[in-house]
This record gives C-alpha cells, structure tokens and sequence, in this order.
C-alpha cells in the first residue's frame, strides 16, 4: 500500500477495513519507551501505529490503558452499581415482610438462584457453596462483557480478546490449586494428581501428563470463550458486507440487502445466545475443575 507522511516524520498506512477492525483492541492513553504521556492521537495514525512508537514495558506487561480496559471499567462498575441497589432493596423489602418486586428485581434473583442452586450447589457440593459470590461474577461479568461486542461503536467486547479470558482461566487455575492444597494439604494435593496403584516407574510420567493437563483445561476455558466471542465478531461484519455499493455493482449491493441483512440479524439473535451460553460454560467448568481439585476421590 502507499505510504503518507504524518507528524514529526513518522510514516503509516491508511486503515484496513475488515471484520477485524470491529474486534481489534487499541490504546487509549499511555507512556512511551522515554516515559513521556501520550494520548490515543500520538500513538495512532489511521488507525494504525504511528512509525517510531514503542510504549514503556515492565516486564511483559504494556504501560498502557486499552478501549478493552475502558469496556471493562465501565461494566465491572455498572454491575457493582446496579447489584449492589437491587441487592440493598430486596434485604429492605425483606426485613420491611414485602415480597421483592420489579422487573430487574426479579432477573437478578433469577440469575443468582440459577448460579447458586443450579451450577455450584450440585457440582461443587457444601465445599464450594460458600464461594457461589465468586461464580456469580464470573457469570455476570462474563455475560456483560459477551453482550457489550454486540453494541457497536460504544464497546468492542473484551472477551475477544485472549488477554481477558486469559486473564479469567488464570483467576480459575489459582483458585482450583488454592482450594485442592487448602483441602489435601500441599504434599495431598500434587500426590493425588496421579491415580492410586500406578507402578512407580511410571509416576513421574503419569504426574507430568496431569499437572499439565490441569493447566490445558484451564487454557481451554479461555480459547473457547475467546473463539466464541471472536467468531461472532468477524462473521456479522462479513455477512453485512455483502453490500457493496459500488458504479456497476447493483447486484451485489441488492444481495447485500436481500440476503446480508435478513441473515444478519437471523445471526444477531444466535449471538445473543451464544452470549449467554459461553457465561453458562464458563461458569459451569469451573465449579467442574475446582470441584475436582477439592474432590480428588473422584
């Protein structure tokens, strides 16, 4: 593609339009490799990253404030807002012997009844009753995030980003460790990785094969959450881009319109359950894994 001067010399590249650009992740603000601020304008040009430009690392981690972060700012603090009225109106609507009432009232509780006694109490059984509040945030922060990719232009999704759902596996690994040591002790926990009666000779492979695999069905709770969100991103754009409204190309632009736009929003409604889906699964694995980590006999 040509180049175009910028600013202070720097070189970049007009932007690629694509499914992609829907998904795509990009800094906000943050310090340059010279410490110096620097807002979304000096980083990017069209889109793309300005020539010359390497932002401040502290180890593997980016000195930078990402639009993902901002959406998941702006969710993680809607929640606690809305939760935490509706939570304080039902305990006043309780202690006051009135039956909690409302619309939104009313979804809260079925979503935490749903968590608690469909998902955690049956699966993970009393041990993990007591840390149901910690699924019920994976599930609702998880489905916030998922039906946030379905607004265009206020949010982009964060869990089509692999670095959130990451982010979120890697809450669930230390999480499962913490409570199998806390429940077998630390020598029970990694002894108990490997079935009773096998040989010695072959424990040292056999406690490889399960430590590592404790980690891949972590690893997997966050490519199928992010391949899920992903694909949602990168299909609709696809489809409604069967309308191309160029000289010459009517029918093209009519397919668009006959065939583009019904499918998409046929897709639209699919994602949306998806979105709910994907925060069942995720939710669902987890009380699994951890359970299995509490429950070695098993």
């Amino acid at each position: 593609m040509p180049e175009h001067p910028v600013h202070d010399g720097a070189v970049s590249y007009e932007p690629a339009v694509g499914p992609m650009e829907h998904a795509a992740d990009y800094a906000l603000f943050g310090l340059d490799a010279q410490g110096q601020f620097r807002t979304k304008s000096d980083m990017y040009f069209h889109g793309h990253p300005v020539a010359g430009y390497a932002p401040r690392t502290v180890g593997p981690f980016k000195l930078e404030f990402t639009k993902h972060m901002l959406d998941m700012t702006i969710i993680a603090t809607l929640l606690g807002v809305v939760l935490v009225t509706v939570a304080r109106r039902v305990l006043y609507n309780v202690r006051s012997d009135r039956a909690p009432h409302g619309p939104l009232a009313n979804a809260v509780e079925a979503g935490l009844v749903f968590v608690r006694d469909d998902i955690v109490k049956p699966i993970g059984g009393h041990h993990l009753a007591p840390f149901a509040p910690l699924y019920l945030t994976f599930f609702f922060f998880i489905l916030f995030c998922n039906l946030s990719g379905m607004v265009p232009v206020l949010f982009k999704g964060p869990t089509s980003n692999l670095a959130v759902t990451g982010a979120l596996a890697m809450t669930v690994l230390v999480f499962l460790m913490f409570m199998g040591i806390k429940r077998q002790g630390l020598v029970g926990y990694f002894k108990n990785l490997v079935p009773s009666g096998i040989p010695w000779l072959l424990w040292p492979m056999i406690f490889a094969i399960e430590f590592v695999g404790s980690l891949m069905r972590c690893g997997v709770l966050a490519m199928r959450l992010f391949a899920n969100m992903l694909v949602g991103h990168l299909v609709l754009p696809s489809i409604l881009g069967l309308a191309v409204f160029k000289p010459g190309a009517a029918g093209m632009a009519a397919m668009g319109l006959v065939v583009g736009v019904p499918l998409a929003l046929g897709l639209s409604g699919l994602e949306l359950l998806i979105c709910l889906i994907q925060a069942y699964v995720f939710t669902m694995l987890s009380v699994i894994f951890t359970s299995a980590a509490v429950h070695p006999e098993h």
